[in-house]
């Protein structure tokens, strides 16, 4: 756990960060897993090399249950004896004084597979593959349809990527016979989950197994789902009674960890011929791999992307159907955005072709379309909490100089250069609470965040929460709230997180929910601290329940394609953002400047991509490309606070919208680029290669 009473920042820039890597009990033993090199096969048997290896009959794990409504029922088995499912599943693990000495022994152990044949069903409880399927109909949509000026049909797909952390999985696990605990060290968003999760796959109850989170860097979803290392490592630990270690390698990550996205989003809508979009009919349908994740399942790609569609536009019907399919792929689970940013792509892309189809411009058609009254509740049933979108179209027509821009683009293309201008228009949910997890049947998330503020007997202020910090600058944020709250001094505030025998329980960090139900928690255990006056052994905690929030944002961005290479390279952005009452304006923006980098990433060069024999071709980073520096721009970010009604601080949370934000504007930058050469992209990244077979007019994969 991270120093306490220490700003982080002073930490890690001085390199005093501790993380998982930097965690070695003494007579520690590192770990290698034996992974399947086939998609989808039968374990006959398993040889192993030595007393130093093991593999998941010897461990006797009990399976999960993921269930959610909607949702086919399965059993997710760790470490599996039976069936593997994906090139890079964990079968077997050998262990040694060093990682080479693991790596050596786990060469010598074997495994005989009998692979099935393509179209084998991946689970027996879903025979045609689709885990997740769910229709929505608000009335409606067929009349607008047969009324439409105008009906646009288009076909967009959302790749298959990483989220890419610098800082990559591991699990240290240690068991104390004497008190019966294992405890866990390991580099994750949820240490409460990970506890229930761990405590019932080895049988045994939450309060034998404690979860500590060191210092993490990074996480953006990854870091969100219970792993099979997790609980491999605790059950070693157990049955050898020594500390054990695993630290994953890059190929590792890109192999085995979650993958996200790979979202395939079909429209039909309806037009007035004002520009004004009436209705749309949807087809969302997501590769979600080969299991569904625990805790969240495979519903929250295709249900968030399908319910995320025209978010910020005033629609008067919806339908759709979103599904979620199995594939002998790794997984896909939590990803920065998580179905925001394929839902944004296509809308934003669609705001465009309804606008040249109309000769409106683009950011006159997300004007006309724009929720403009607060509270609003979609044909979805979303109820939007607060925002100002027109103010957010305003302020990026200003800070961009939209005008200008158009001036200069007429002359770049009047020199042959191919320069684009794109636009997105956005919202998205954040610290969904228990109400929304029942609705969609998810059981194995709480939805709940908790605080405990605790006055020692040196007057020190303690801050416990449910969270744990991957970056987001927790400590340093809540310190700031209790000063300017209650008038405490920064230094006199401590801030634990990331045990769970020490602090209450809760979800965890995802969907910024740390800027609203954690805060919101903080902010109200604070406040009855502060009726006991602070007094020493004041000891209070509060649990909150949040209603989920809406931040927004609107995003400008200018792309050059090389004509020779198309190559795209984004030369400005700018973001305008609405994230509610900011505490620190410089961990906001780094979280912006941040995702936004993610999204250019996503956008221009990530893609993971299969062989058709079921082998992952991009798993080291010289064939997935990450972005590097010179492919981002210093980023102009401004601020519209409207403040939420239904927070403690009219806080909305931020850690996602960067990149959400880049998937409208940047996809619409590179068609605008390329236009003039006649090519339509419907299928991300837009890469150098993609857009080359767009300029020759050949067909887009997703168009079969």
């Amino acid at each position: 756990m991270p120093e306490v009473g220490t700003d982080n920042r002073e930490l890690l820039v001085t390199g005093r960060g501790r993380f998982i890597a930097d965690i070695a009990p003494d007579d520690c033993v590192d770990v290698c897993f034996v992974r399947s090199p086939l998609p989808h096969a039968v374990i006959r048997s398993v040889r192993l090399s030595s007393s130093q290896a093991t593999w998941g009959a010897e461990l006797g794990l009990q399976p999960l249950s993921l269930e959610a409504g909607a949702m086919v029922t399965t059993l997710w088995h760790p470490m599996p004896t039976e069936r593997v499912r994906y090139v890079g599943e964990p079968v077997a693990m050998s262990w040694g004084a060093s990682r080479y000495e693991a790596e050596d022994l786990a060469e010598a152990i074997s495994v005989d597979y009998a692979a099935l044949p393509p179209g084998t069903p991946l689970h027996d409880e879903a025979p045609d593959d689709v885990l997740f399927s769910r229709s929505f109909d608000s009335g409606g949509v067929d009349e607008a349809m047969a009324q439409a000026h105008l009906v646009v049909e288009r076909t967009f797909k959302a790749a298959r990527q990483s989220a890419l952390p610098l800082e990559g999985r591991g699990v240290v696990a240690d068991h104390d016979e004497t008190s019966g605990v294992t405890t866990l060290w390991t580099s994750t968003q949820l240490p409460h989950l990970v506890r229930r999760g761990v405590a019932h796959a080895l049988g045994a109850p939450e309060s034998s197994v404690r979860v500590m989170v060191p210092h993490v860097g990074g996480g953006f979803g990854l870091k969100a789902t219970l792993y099979v290392e997790e609980i491999a490592l605790a059950a070693l630990a157990r049955r050898l009674g020594t500390p054990v270690r695993w630290i994953e390698d890059r190929t590792e990550n890109l192999l085995a960890g979650t993958h996200g996205h790979d979202t395939r989003v079909s429209l039909r809508v309806a037009v007035g011929v004002d520009g004004r979009v009436h209705a749309i009919d949807a087809d969302v349908l997501a590769d979600v791999g080969a299991y569904s994740v625990w805790p969240g399942t495979a519903v929250i790609e295709p249900a968030i992307a399908a319910f995320s569609l025209f978010g910020p536009y005033a629609l008067e019907a919806v339908r759709f159907r979103a599904r979620a399919a199995a594939s002998s792929r790794s997984p896909v689970g939590p990803c920065r955005g998580i179905g925001h940013n394929a839902a944004v792509f296509a809308t934003e892309r669609v705001m465009d072709v309804v606008a040249a189809e109309l000769g409106i411009d683009p950011l006159e058609v997300r004007r006309r379309n724009a929720v403009r009254d607060f509270p609003w509740t979609s044909p979805t049933g979303r109820e939007l909490d607060s925002g100002d979108y027109l103010a957010l179209i305003r302020r990026l027509e200003e800070a961009s100089n939209y005008q200008g821009l158009l001036r200069e683009q007429a002359q770049a293309r009047s020199e042959g250069r191919l320069v684009g201008i794109g636009v997105s228009l956005f919202n998205e949910i954040t610290a969904s609470g228990s109400a929304d997890y029942r609705r969609r049947g998810v059981t194995s998330v709480p939805g709940t965040d908790a605080a405990r503020v605790v006055v020692t007997a040196e007057g020190r202020v303690e801050i416990y929460t449910s969270a744990a910090d991957a970056g987001q600058g927790h400590a340093e944020t809540y310190r700031t709230l209790a000063e300017r709250e209650l008038g405490l001094r920064p230094e006199e505030v401590d801030v634990i997180e990331g045990d769970t025998a020490l602090c209450p329980e809760g979800s965890g960090t995802f969907i910024s929910r740390g800027a609203v139900g954690v805060m919101e928690s903080v902010v109200e255990a604070l406040r009855k601290a502060a009726k006991e006056d602070f007094e020493p052994g004041t000891d209070v905690t509060h649990v909150h329940d949040p209603s989920q929030v809406y931040p927004s944002g609107a995003h400008l961005a200018v792309v050059e394609v090389d004509p020779v290479g198309h190559v795209p390279h984004v030369v400005r952005y700018v973001a305008i953002e609405d994230c509610g009452r900011m505490l620190d304006r410089d961990l906001v923006e780094g979280q912006v400047r941040g995702g936004i980098a993610m999204g250019i990433g996503e956008m221009l060069l990530e893609e993971h991509t299969y062989s058709e024999d079921g082998q992952l071709l991009t798993s080291s980073l010289r064939h997935y490309l990450p972005p590097l520096a010179p492919d981002v721009p210093a980023v102009e970010i401004h601020h519209l606070e409207s403040l939420s009604p239904i927070t403690a601080l009219g806080s909305k949370g931020v850690g996602e919208a960067g990149t959400i934000g880049a998937f409208g504007a940047i996809a619409n930058a590179v068609v605008d680029a390329v236009g003039p050469l006649g090519a339509e992209l419907t299928e991300l990244p837009y890469s150098p290669e993609r857009i080359l077979g767009a300029v020759r007019g050949e067909p887009p994969r997703v168009a079969s």
